[in-house]
């Protein structure tokens, strides 16, 4: 039997919630949308979709990952990424990370959707997509900075080969919120951005674009902050993100 307009909306509307997040769309204001999904549907695709893509980033990402704590905390030559174990030393802290990337990467994914279908119900941010795609990647990033902040730090001290204690679980919080919540939010902006020019690309291509392009754009534009929390959570010198940055900048340049 044909399926119904609304089987047929409702499986358009869920079949996203299986990939990962180059290929995930954000959900679309549906003036036909059921009381329930302002909060069943956000949760749901925030889940499945972080859960997915958190899972493939922490098989595939964390070699590189390690790579990369190491150069931006100076730890490269204490930990050796070649010489300390082989290929093998660059998994280090993959525990964590794995656990972490599949379960906190879910949170951002349900706080924007979340915050979205909050300000569509208040008619709020109507006019300005942008604004609305920045503010609720912003609350999933800071709501994932809050959690995924001791996970990082351990992840970091066994990729650098260093001690960590309870009490310093909670060591570059801020730079971690500020971080997530500057990337995130720059992140759903780009997608938002991008549509018009999405819209005019086969399928695959237009997720790649989205995802894989405005993940990248973002990352770029946030990296410095990034670099800050890992030499915070590296246990070099002030939790402070500005003192930081100058301090990265005085020693290495723009480049650092």
């Amino acid at each position: 039997a044909p399926r119904s307009p609304a089987k047929t909306h409702m499986l358009s509307r869920s079949r996203p919630l299986l990939l990962p997040l180059f290929l995930l769309q954000p959900a679309d204001a549906a003036q036909d949308a059921q009381p329930h999904d302002t909060v069943v549907g956000p949760l749901l695709r925030g889940l499945v979709g972080g859960a997915g893509y958190g899972f493939a980033a922490a098989a595939i990402s964390h070699p590189f990952d390690t790579i990369k704590v190491r150069l931006q905390s100076g730890g490269a030559a204490k930990a050796g990424s070649a010489s300390v174990g082989g290929l093998l030393s660059l998994y280090r802290g993959v525990g964590p990370a794995t656990a972490a990337s599949i379960v906190f990467r879910a949170v951002p994914f349900v706080g924007y959707e979340a915050t979205r279908s909050w300000l569509r119900a208040h008619g709020l941010l109507e006019e300005r997509p942008l604004a609305a795609a920045l503010l609720g990647g912003a609350v999933g990033g800071a709501m994932r900075g809050c959690l995924e902040t001791p996970a990082e730090l351990v992840k970091t001290r066994l990729q650098l080969q260093s001690a960590w204690s309870l009490p310093l679980l909670l060591r570059g919080l801020s730079s971690t919120v500020f971080r997530n919540a500057a990337m995130i939010g720059l992140f759903w902006a780009a997608f938002e951005a991008s549509a018009p020019l999405r819209s005019r690309l086969p399928p695959l291509a237009a997720s790649f674009v989205g995802g894989g392009g405005c993940s990248v754009l973002a990352w770029a534009a946030a990296f410095p902050l990034d670099t800050a929390k890992s030499c915070i959570q590296a246990g070099g010198g002030s939790t402070s993100v500005v003192a930081q940055l100058g301090r990265i900048y005085s020693e290495r340049g723009i480049a650092g």
